[in-house]
């Protein structure tokens, strides 16, 4: 298989990438800046301290994802995922109350537009089947949306992105890291990029539109640290007090006996 789009490929995601640089707030992450794929790509920061509270799970180890797939099954999960992301923006444009939420629906609809065009025709020359209907495991989220809008929907629609571009841009990443493909390898490292700025900015928004959840998901959460901390000590301070009330007293030994004649 050879890499017969790389001029086609750089176009559209050079296009792409100046539609999200052109968002408030928003920087341009690319090879013209200078960054590689991965220093662009880890511009999406880890969540803050607040974010990550929230998300953290209660006991278990969490089990890291496993995002390794062939040249073929990551094109079919690109073209599934455009057509959610291309769904679900077009959705925000529609419904969303805050302009922010609206620009960034459109500018998700205009790059994964792109990304499809692109996706497509790997996939025409490498004779795969892509999905062209949304996958059943994301009807739900299509559907819970589209009984939302206003500030409803920018929070639901922000915390579902926020929650699932890092899962993407993972996908991305382990292609970059281990595919030989030589079409779908430059593929992926051209399209990173964009994905962390999605990436980046999903979290910056989902951190402004659910500031008030965040914030008090973090409380109950420090709450419940702070409860189990309490009820761990008190657990020790009743075993040590159980095991004392075991312990045996201990013996004076006898007195000796003065030999006779002593003083």
């Amino acid at each position: 298989m050879t890499n017969m789009f790389p001029r086609t490929l750089a176009l559209v995601v050079v296009v792409a990438l100046t539609a999200i640089g052109s968002a408030p707030g928003c920087k341009m992450i690319n090879s013209l800046s200078g960054n590689t794929p991965e220093q662009a790509a880890d511009a999406a920061p880890a969540a803050d301290a607040t974010a990550a509270a929230a998300a953290a799970a209660p006991a278990a180890e969490p089990v890291a994802p496993d995002h390794s797939m062939t040249p073929e099954a990551f094109v079919q999960a690109v073209a599934a995922s455009d057509l959610l992301e291309i769904n679900l923006g077009t959705m925000a444009i529609a419904k969303a109350a805050a302009p922010t939420v609206k620009d960034f629906g459109h500018r998700m609809v205009t790059n994964h537009t792109a990304i499809q065009v692109i996706i497509g025709k790997i996939a025409v020359a490498q004779e795969i089947t892509l999905p062209t209907e949304i996958a059943a495991d994301d009807t739900a989220i299509v559907t819970s949306l589209e009984a939302l809008s206003g500030d409803e929907f920018d929070k639901a629609y922000m915390a579902y992105i926020a929650d699932e571009n890092p899962k993407v841009l993972a996908m991305y990443r382990w292609q970059y890291d281990n595919c030989t493909d030589p079409t779908v390898k430059p593929f992926a490292a051209q399209t990173m990029p964009i994905i962390g700025t999605h990436a980046r900015l999903a979290e910056a928004l989902n951190a402004e539109v659910n500031k008030e959840a965040i914030r008090l998901a973090a409380e109950k959460k420090a709450a419940e640290l702070q409860a189990a901390e309490e009820a761990k000590a008190a657990a020790a301070a009743e075993a040590a007090a159980a095991a004392a009330k075991k312990k045996p007293a201990q013996k004076k030994p006898p007195a000796q006996k003065k030999p006779a004649g002593a003083p």
